[in-house]
């Protein structure tokens, strides 16, 4: 089969008008990252006569091959000489960059993640979350991202477990890792036109201090973990210093270091891959 748009939607938002403009649309780009930013439709559009014209908040629906790529809201829209529309389009995760103050109670990132979609109306679905208990906590003048990314980091350092958000055809979802391992083999029959292999030292620590201030003016209490491997030896001493405000006892400030040792204690890995759809 050829490669094609399989469909290309525009529909008014508070409307049941919509248009298919799938033979009008031209240099596509889609772009995702999964660093706690929205996915980001770019693409130009011929301008027609017949009493269409592309506007801001519209909903745009791409699919490529019979596969739903894209589901989305315009947020950006330049008319060019030659009646073309330049527009840029991203999915729900767009509205997560938005500040606001909240409080939440003791509760899991699942919980949390549905009070802020509920709070934006951003359709949304918990396909796995933690049932581990996060403590109250009270955001000030932060993003939802950075709400969501607190607990999701304090989620990895009680268990060790990694979530995610990701907009599946217009459904924000919050996942666990690994979701949809692929069996990729790189190599010259393949369609890989380039790649980096990236591993770095430059995050990891191999002895970690816990710090604690005393309620004795001048005081703090230090809780630290050296790994006992190789890494070390390897590397040299790399320290990471963990500052706590919280009311934690020595077994707890040691089982805080341990935590942080074990998430640290490992190089990382980053493949970048350039390759040829198909």
């Amino acid at each position: 089969m050829t490669d094609t748009i399989t469909k290309f939607v525009i529909k008014r938002r508070d409307k049941n008008s919509s248009w298919d403009v799938k033979e009008l649309v031209t240099n596509v780009k889609w772009t995702t990252d999964m660093n706690y930013s929205a996915g980001e439709l770019d693409f130009d559009l011929i301008e027609v006569n017949d009493g269409f014209g592309i506007k801001n908040g519209d909903v745009v629906m791409f699919d490529w091959n019979g596969h739903k790529i894209f589901k989305g809201y315009v947020f950006k829209v330049d008319l060019k000489a030659g009646k073309t529309y330049s527009v840029i389009a991203y999915d729900g995760l767009r509205y997560f960059k938005s500040s606001d103050s909240m409080v939440f109670p003791v509760s899991t990132l699942g919980q949390r993640f549905n009070t802020i979609c509920n709070y934006l109306n951003v359709s949304h679905k918990v396909v796995s979350g933690p049932k581990h208990k996060l403590k109250a906590e009270l955001d000030d003048n932060k993003s939802y991202f950075s709400m969501l990314q607190s607990g999701i980091n304090s989620t990895y350092t009680a268990t060790g477990e990694r979530y995610f958000l990701r907009d599946n055809y217009g459904v924000v979802e919050l996942r666990k890792y690994p979701y949809k391992q692929l069996n990729w083999i790189i190599g010259d029959k393949s369609l890989v036109t380039d790649y980096t292999l990236t591993r770095s030292i430059e995050q990891s620590a191999n002895v970690v201090k816990v710090v604690k201030s005393s309620t004795t003016k001048g005081k703090k209490k230090v809780s630290t973990e050296q790994a006992t491997g190789n890494t070390i030896k390897k590397w040299g001493k790399l320290v990471h210093v963990e500052q706590t405000a919280k009311k934690l006892n020595e077994a707890q400030m040691k089982a805080l270091a341990k935590q942080k040792l074990k998430r640290l204690n490992r190089q990382t890995t980053q493949l970048k891959i350039t390759a040829i759809g198909k």
